[in-house]
């Protein structure tokens, strides 16, 4: 009894602190923005918002953090990447949050807030509590009206908008928000669009600002974008498609707008006639016929726009009745001491010539030729005398368009194809051509021969230059050579006219050539004459003619950086390597073929066309060594036999032994050649027994085939890998093990001609 009195004791214990714990727990109220604004304006990007917090119930523990957190611009806390971490409060002594029951805290807003319907959430840790602020609008940072402008992706707040372009424009924020874009039409602006990233794309001309939309903060405006241009209808000429004049008569053309910021091109034929502000063009009373266009450029520099109008022709009203002839017509280019005559023919009897330049009379210009003496645009007008005097008919020639010279521009080069820097010891230098630049158009026109080939006076001129420094003999011809190392430098040409206004053009960088001649490679002679070297001997290298002053002469030695000797006529070499003379000077590098130093022994000594040469009757047969400084054959199979011969080759026709010692310095190398009768061996064998019993040990074949120099044995294991291709073949195949492999293949060609081909069999 007293057992379950104690339990229910218990259990009623537990119940009652339950009930109290219950009791005390924390309630978090609703946190209080800005006293209860509905809206938070920043203006300044760092404004204090106060945040009111409070709790009843009972205190927070002690490790207790309060969290101030910003949700996104829908009031959503449900993404953890778009919410904000304002502040977290963590209690000190001074500032024990935990305990204070009430208090405030202040905020600023992150960047880039912007939007109407944000909440303040609070949050604790111990025990873990939150509760979100009723709705609010914020904008961080604020802009003032004006502050922010409108530019395209170059930064211009002014730009032309060429017919057809459309172009992208940005607001100077990066903010995501609310932007009315409006064009200005009067007394109503247009709201175009409304945008949430701060860019759009205009199409047309115009005044554009943007209205940001700061809800209830008001609203702020950007500057203005002006955006200038015409459409194709706005540029025309305001005439009808033809006019019809008296060839006396000007006439006025007008364009369709009118802007004095606008640059109006007038076009007859493709000829500019007239460039300026001004929208009218007034003819000449003579040589207007033709058809007129008209470019208006809107904007400036690199973003201007330019539109071209339709072409309206302008007519006479009264039509001649000849034609005339105008002699070699167009483009040219007129050079200072130049005098010229231009020509019309086929004028009939009883008309009237007058000459024009630049759309001006010349007095006394009547004749069907005139000279002429400095540039401009020429014509000849005939009058039809069968014509009205009130409205004559006329006919003009063709324009003669000569042109001032403003630079030459020429071009040289070596004239010998197979010319090459360094080894080439000479160089004629020639023009490729010479063309004018003039100062009326940004074209380049060729010189006529005539022109070029002008002697008195010389029209053209010329001045080679090497090295910046005027060449003075040969060097005003158009071409000049260069005839030695001596001359090597930079290369350059002057081209000028003559006269009191000399015009003097040099060649660009890119367009001077570099002319590097080479001196002549050394001639070298050995001592002895071998590249065999005697052991414990010297071979002595000399450079024939000597060393020419100006180069430096290196000898290296197998691939070396470092030179073994410099600037010796005689170079020693006792030992075995590859060497090779380098010479350097006057901007060139050259070498001699590398030089093989090899040792004095039988390996370097040649006998061909084989030590066993086969002789048929009645046959002479030239036998050649090679390898040494000098040569003796001897009769027999020493030296002591009879001397036939004291250079590389013995002539033999008879059948025998034949010895020949081949000497370097103190050293020398005997070898014996058999001169033997072909056989008449005509089976190849098919089958080696290689145990060094003396039998059969090596594949033996006839002499036909075997000592021949030209004829080629092949053999193959059973694999198909080629294990031996030679000449001269010597009957002394296997020289090594041939391991398991029992079957061999063979060919034998003579000439490239496949003459056998079998197998060979190995047995033991």
């Amino acid at each position: 009894m007293n057992k379950i009195t104690r339990s229910i004791q218990i259990l009623l214990g537990v119940f009652l602190f339950c009930i109290h714990y219950t009791t005390v727990a924390q309630t978090l109220n609703q946190p209080v923005v800005s006293s209860g604004a509905t809206s938070i304006c920043d203006n300044t990007g760092t404004t204090d918002f106060p945040v009111d917090i409070s709790y009843t119930t009972a205190v927070f523990n002690n490790d207790n953090q309060f969290i101030i957190e910003l949700s996104d611009a829908s009031g959503s806390f449900a993404n953890p990447s778009t919410v904000k971490n304002l502040a977290t409060l963590i209690s000190t002594p001074v500032n024990n949050y935990n305990q204070l029951f009430n208090f405030t805290y202040n905020i600023q807003l992150p960047p880039g807030t912007f939007g109407k319907n944000y909440k303040i959430r609070v949050r604790t840790t111990s025990p873990e509590r939150s509760t979100e602020s009723a709705s609010f609008e914020a904008y961080h940072d604020m802009v003032q009206n004006s502050e922010l402008g409108i530019a395209d992706a170059n930064n211009k707040e002014e730009f032309t908008l060429c017919p057809g372009e459309s172009r992208e424009v940005f607001l100077s924020t990066t903010v995501i928000g609310e932007y009315l874009w409006y064009k200005e039409n009067g007394a109503v602006d247009i709201l175009l669009a409304t945008t949430t990233e701060p860019k759009f794309t205009i199409t047309e001309a115009g005044r554009y600002y943007v209205l940001i939309d700061y809800g209830g903060c008001g609203t702020r405006s950007s500057r203005l974008l002006i955006v200038s241009g015409i459409s194709t209808a706005d540029a025309q000429i305001d005439s009808p498609s033809i006019v019809e004049i008296c060839s006396t008569d000007t006439y006025t053309f007008k364009s369709k707008i009118n802007n004095p910021s606008y640059t109006y091109e007038w076009y007859l034929d493709g000829v500019l006639k007239q460039s300026s502000n001004s929208n009218e063009y007034t003819t000449p009373d003579a040589g207007q016929f033709g058809k007129y266009t008209l470019k208006i450029i809107t904007g400036t520099a690199s973003d201007d726009c330019t539109t071209t109008s339709n072409e309206v022709e302008l007519k006479q009203k009264t039509t001649a009745s000849f034609t005339i002839n105008t002699v070699n017509p167009g483009e040219s280019v007129w050079l200072e001491c130049e005098t010229r005559q231009i020509e019309i023919t086929d004028a009939p009897s009883g008309t009237t010539i007058q000459w024009y330049r630049n759309d001006t009379a010349i007095p006394g210009a009547d004749q069907f030729i005139l000279s002429i003496g400095e540039p401009g645009e020429y014509y000849a007008v005939v009058t039809d005398p069968s014509s009205s005097s009130s409205c004559p008919a006329t006919v003009k020639s063709e324009v003669f368009s000569i042109y001032s010279l403003k630079e030459f521009k020429a071009e040289i080069r070596i004239q010998d194809a197979n010319h090459k820097e360094c080894e080439s010891t000479t160089a004629k230098l020639v023009i490729v051509g010479v063309k004018a630049l003039v100062n009326e158009n940004s074209n380049e026109y060729d010189l006529t021969a005539e022109q070029l080939s002008a002697s008195s006076p010389q029209l053209v001129q010329y001045q080679w230059y090497k090295d910046g420094v005027a060449i003075p003999t040969g060097g005003t011809a158009n071409e000049y050579d260069v005839n030695s190392y001596l001359d090597n430098g930079e290369y350059d040409l002057e081209v000028s006219t003559c006269g009191s206004g000399t015009i003097k053009t040099k060649l660009p960088d890119p367009n001077r050539i570099t002319v590097k001649l080479g001196a002549p490679l050394p001639k070298i002679k050995s001592k002895p004459n071998s590249n065999s070297l005697c052991p414990k001997g010297t071979i002595t290298y000399s450079i024939e003619d000597g060393l020419v002053p100006g180069f430096t002469y290196e000898w290296f030695k197998d691939g070396g950086t470092t030179a073994v000797a410099t600037n010796v006529v005689d170079f020693d070499v006792d030992s075995i390597g590859e060497y090779v003379l380098k010479m350097t000077g006057f901007g060139c590098e050259r070498s001699i073929d590398p030089i093989n130093v090899v040792l004095f022994d039988e390996s370097v000594v040649e006998v061909t066309p084989s030590v066993k040469v086969v002789l048929n009757q009645g046959q002479t047969v030239t036998v050649t060594a090679s390898g040494g400084e000098s040569y003796v054959w001897h009769e027999g199979q020493d030296d002591s036999g009879t001397v036939l011969s004291t250079n590389e080759t013995l002539d033999v026709n008879a059948l025998g032994f034949y010895t020949v010692v081949v000497s370097v310095g103190s050293c020398s190398v005997v070898k014996t050649i058999e001169v033997v009768e072909q056989d008449d061996q005509i089976i190849v064998p098919n089958i080696v027994t290689p145990n060094q019993d003396g039998i059969n040990d090596t594949w033996q074949i006839s002499n036909r085939y075997a000592f021949q120099p030209t004829v080629t044995i092949q053999l193959y294991n059973s694999n198909g890998k080629e294990i031996l291709n030679t000449t001269d073949y010597q009957n002394n195949w296997p020289t090594e093990s041939l391991g398991n492999q029992r079957v061999f293949y063979y060919k034998i060609i003579r000439d490239d001609i496949l003459i056998k081909a079998g197998t060979i069999s190995v047995l033991d």
